[in-house]
């Protein structure tokens, strides 16, 4: 009851009704509340900007109604605001930290000095933290599609002015529009590691890593859960009227190899793709899978990362010292 009383007195502005002044435990909660609603009020939206429609299950990805659906519900134009990234040290020792500096070392051998490119990022979390795009946007002049399902993330992501599209839906794994239920992750109070490695391993209800030891972590997480509507991937390309990829970059906690393997390889052409598998044994099985589809592994940690065989990126990359890393389990 004292959190409702203070929503009302801090977002709607309603007096309290009562002819005695109020009491002092909801006037500490009053006060609690205000502060809070300061601290998040950079990435929030207000409650009205949070009120989507939801998606018409069962849609094919080359369905017009699904493209008509998300270019008209869950497509952000790119920003022409100049960029507002963060800079801290503190932050940025998060933002390139985990398994980005393996990431980013494939990348910028891969495509240092390509221009116009144009890449997929799902699982873009604030748009800074781990990305793998932001420096092919900076740098190389990349236009590209941005897709975070976690609603605070993406409120986040907003405040970045990233120069690429943006939505607030999820990848579909089984290829037809759905609406799955989001489990939002925090960081819990007895933990002290960085809150978004804890906020980008938020997932789809239902889905596992595969990995017992990371499992483990996502459930010690404080959890909330909200809707989100997914759509394939094709239908975003689709909608963009883009027919090359040149990276697609996937971090969608466990769906990412079911999102591969219903995708139209034959409509689109695709030249690199990083996929996160955290399951600690070699996906054989996966890797010849993208054989099959002309992709050649060239580096695996927590992610495999592909090339098309005969891509002058690939050529690029082997030409260089130094291209493969080998990553020594502690």
């Amino acid at each position: 009851m004292a959190v409702k009383a203070g929503r009302l007195w801090c977002v709607q502005n309603v007096p309290y009704r009562n002819s005695r002044p109020p009491p002092l435990f909801l006037t500490v909660t009053l006060t609690g509340f205000c502060l809070l609603a300061v601290t998040v009020v950079r990435c929030w939206p207000r409650r009205e900007e949070r009120v989507r429609v939801v998606v018409t299950a069962g849609l094919a990805s080359d369905d017009p109604a699904a493209e008509s659906e998300l270019r008209q519900h869950w497509l952000n134009a790119p920003s022409s605001l100049p960029y507002n990234l963060s800079g801290t040290e503190k932050y940025m020792s998060v933002a390139r930290g985990d398994t980005w500096p393996f990431i980013h070392h494939y990348i910028k051998r891969l495509f240092s000095g390509e221009t116009d490119g144009f890449f997929v990022e799902a699982g873009a979390l604030d748009g800074q933290v781990l990305s793998n795009t932001l420096w092919l946007e900076r740098e190389c002049g990349w236009r590209g599609l941005l897709v975070e399902p976690d609603p605070f993330s993406y409120s986040c992501l907003l405040t970045k002015h990233r120069k690429a599209w943006t939505s607030n839906t999820c990848l579909s794994p089984s290829g037809l529009t759905n609406t799955s239920v989001h489990v939002s992750l925090s960081l819990a109070p007895m933990f002290t590691s960085p809150r978004w490695y804890m906020k980008g391993a938020s997932h789809e209800l239902g889905v596992t890593m595969r990995n017992p030891s990371y499992d483990n972590y996502l459930n010690s997480g404080v959890k909330s859960f909200s809707l989100v509507s997914c759509f394939p991937l094709a239908t975003y390309l689709r909608a963009l009227n883009v027919t090359v990829v040149d990276l697609l970059s996937l971090d969608t906690q466990g769906s990412e190899i079911s999102i591969i393997k219903t995708f139209p390889w034959e409509k689109v052409h695709v030249r690199a793709v990083v996929v996160e598998v955290a399951a600690p044994e070699f996906q054989h099985d996966f890797v010849e899978y993208m054989r099959g589809r002309g992709f050649t592994l060239v580096g695996h940690y927590n992610d495999y990362i592909f090339v098309q065989e005969g891509d002058a990126a690939l050529a690029r990359l082997r030409a260089q010292d130094g291209w493969y890393v080998v990553v020594q389990e502690k």
